[in-house]
């Protein structure tokens, strides 16, 4: 995002927010694949489905935290005392959505990996803008009294 900072386009953009949000949905894209591609590597292994949910989960989060700490919001020289707590409870509420309302959409679809895939999208599709809102309003938000070091 720094970099981005520097482009002359960036710049005379009128909403550099934009681009802020752009990044976001990058991150959560490509997290949104790296939890799909855990999901299926543990479902295809054989393991339970919610335990799948909860191992790609994890993984896409901290994922998630470190791109969108460092590059979305460049906010890796805040306090991460800070934003380790505030994210674990976004998330956390998110993670619960996530999987219940993967849990619903199975239930009514019933088991199979094209239903259980569906369900997956699902729950990150309900999760998305709790993540998104969390992290920008409260996770990364920066504060005046904060000191930044450069």
């Amino acid at each position: 995002m720094d970099k981005l900072k520097n482009c002359k386009i960036y710049k005379k953009f009128p909403c550099k927010k934009f681009w802020r949000f752009v990044c976001f949905c990058f991150v959560g894209g490509t997290s949104a694949l790296i939890d799909l591609a855990i999901f299926n590597i543990f479902f295809w292994a054989g393991f339970s489905f919610i335990l799948c949910r909860i191992f790609a989960i994890g993984f896409a989060i901290i994922y998630n935290f470190s791109m969108n700490r460092n590059i979305t919001f460049s906010a890796k020289n805040h306090s991460i005392k800070q934003q380790i707590p505030r994210y674990i409870i976004i998330y956390g509420i998110a993670i619960g959505v996530n999987l219940s309302a993967s849990l619903i959409t199975i239930s009514l679809l019933g088991n199979g990996i094209l239903n259980a895939n569906i369900a997956s999208i699902i729950g990150i599709a309900f999760s998305v803008p709790i993540s998104f809102f969390g992290s920008l309003f409260w996770v990364f938000k920066k504060r005046n009294k904060e000191i930044i070091i450069s």
